[in-house]
């Protein structure tokens, strides 16, 4: 007979045994890595609730994990509104509010108020009327105060703007007047531009100026901000604009660099964009430098003017952020949508250019950012069908010649039903229909309802379109010149005429590709 003897470790033990395995294996555990998301311009943002973003002219600010986002919404003639939008990813916004005002996060009533009890009698009243832009928001932690910088042009004397400051317990405000400074740094100010907090703590922020009393726009600001951000504390550079002059400036760090870019000042029009760098911001600056634009190339930052440049800080690296406005809403562009947003890259000497990608992708968390990956390969020939009634999109009649229709139809391999993808750089493509050997095209319009057609292949953006994933292996196909999506109409039957209309995110605008034998 055998006896078994046995024995119990002391709890103690067990205890520190668990906690040295748990520790191992936590070695070899792979950590869980967010998402990338899908940043797509030539096209309207919606907020999560599915409203249309309208933030113009704003600015980034970054948290405790969370981008708040600030701009202006002009929708409304006549009314002063400042939005504000949280994101954690910076692709889902939400809309914040406060209990004073749903659609605005600052009260501009409190200005008057503030003006006659300090007694001022020069200065003309706030109205809605008048110009309120750039807003630009840092937290003040000796403060505990979110404090808010905006450009106001109340046509007092010069008719440029002053600065005035605003200030919030919270974030989503609402924000009360403090205080105005009629000419920042001694001079004429345009363009509001960013607010910068330094490694030291020190903030700044930048702005135009008429440096020369008779030249709009012949300088450029830099100045440091008091501990409380509600005064200026010194000028820190000073900068002499050349022609053409600018305006609608940023500041940022990128390594040991500084770098302030800055749009021409070309009234609601886009426009190229400049830079200066330095080690130093009150030391020696370079001269100024136009910043290219790939992808393809640009000469006005793909129809847009600068807002900001985002460092976007993760666990891989920091990705940089180009934010450009379109101010259509003005008749200064004639794009689609009012936000577009790049990728800065930079070469072996730091010199940056502008990625103007109509679809890419951001990783926050990572700080990194991608081209997104091509559904497509232009090696192959496609089947293209829609996702709702799962119908093949063809050219009717398999017509090979201009101006004719594309339609959808229960697939039978006819020779109008295959297609090519052909890039033409940036994320966009030619869908090109293999019998006819002619492009898809929207005829140069942005209007719903119009009709796709195959036309003969040029370089129009009419004839370019994005592809975006729509999840499950669907895609959309948004077109550049027009910002919209191709689909049926919520028409089921054989022989439905393709159009482009507003993206729904519905079923009858998303398409899968099958690759031919």
């Amino acid at each position: 007979m055998t006896r078994t003897v046995g024995f119990t470790l002391p709890t103690k033990i067990i205890t520190l045994v668990t906690a040295f395995i748990m520790a191992i294996t936590a070695l070899f555990v792979t950590p869980a890595l967010a998402a990338p998301v899908d940043i797509v311009n030539n096209s309207n943002w919606n907020d999560t609730d599915g409203n249309v973003i309208w933030n113009q002219g704003g600015f980034v600010m970054k948290k405790d994990g969370t981008y708040y986002w600030y701009g202006m919404d002009y929708s409304v003639s006549g009314s002063k509104r400042v939005k504000l939008y949280t994101s954690t990813d910076l692709k889902n916004w939400t809309k914040q509010t406060n209990s004073s005002n749903p659609n605005s996060v600052v009260d501009f009533s409190t200005i008057n108020p503030k003006l006659n009890a300090i007694g001022d009698t020069t200065t003309t009243q706030f109205t809605e009327s008048q110009w309120i832009g750039r807003p630009v928001v840092a937290y003040n932690s000796s403060t505990s105060k979110y404090v808010m910088l905006i450009e106001w042009n109340n046509s007092d004397g010069n008719g440029r703007n002053k600065l005035a400051f605003f200030t919030s317990s919270s974030a989503a405000g609402p924000f009360t007047f403090d205080n105005f400074v009629a000419k920042p740094s001694g001079y004429s100010m345009g363009d509001l531009g960013s607010i910068f907090t330094d490694a030291d703590g020190s903030t700044y922020i930048t702005f135009t100026i008429d440096y020369f009393p008779v030249s709009y726009n012949s300088g450029l600001q830099i100045t440091k901000l008091s501990s409380n951000y509600l005064s200026l504390a010194a000028n820190t550079k000073t900068f002499v604009s050349g022609s053409p002059h600018k305006e609608a400036t940023t500041l940022f760090k990128y390594g040991s660099k500084y770098i302030m870019m800055a749009s021409a000042t070309n009234g609601w029009g886009s426009s190229q964009t400049y830079y200066y760098t330095t080690t130093s911001l009150t030391g020696t600056w370079s001269n100024v430098e136009q910043l290219a634009g790939t992808s393809p190339s640009s000469g006005n930052s793909f129809d847009t003017q600068i807002d900001q440049v985002l460092p976007v800080e993760g666990t891989s690296g920091t990705a940089y952020v180009y934010m450009g406005d379109r101010w259509n809403n003005f008749g200064g562009s004639t794009g689609i949508g009012r936000n577009q947003w790049y990728p800065l890259s930079f070469d072996a000497n730091d010199k940056p250019t502008i990625n103007g990608y109509g679809a890419w992708q951001l990783d926050a968390a990572a700080g990194t950012w991608t081209t997104a990956p091509s559904p497509v390969d232009e090696t192959k020939t496609y089947s293209i069908s829609i996702r709702w009634p799962g119908k093949a999109l063809g050219i009717v009649g398999g017509s090979t010649a201009n101006n004719a229709k594309m339609e959808q139809r229960t697939y039978s391999g006819a020779a109008g039903q295959s297609w090519k993808f052909i890039s033409v750089g940036g994320g966009y493509y030619n869908i090109r229909n293999v019998n006819s050997n002619l492009n898809l095209s929207l005829s140069a319009s942005t209007a719903d309802g119009t009709q796709v057609i195959q036309y003969t292949p040029s370089t129009s953006t009419s004839q370019q379109f994005s592809i975006l994933p729509a999840g499950g292996g669907y895609y959309k196909l948004i077109n550049r010149y027009s910002g919209k999506v191709l689909g049926n109409a919520g028409n089921g039957s054989d022989g439905a005429i393709l159009v482009q209309s507003t993206d729904a995110n519905e079923w009858s605008q998303m398409f899968s590709f099958t690759v031919l034998p």
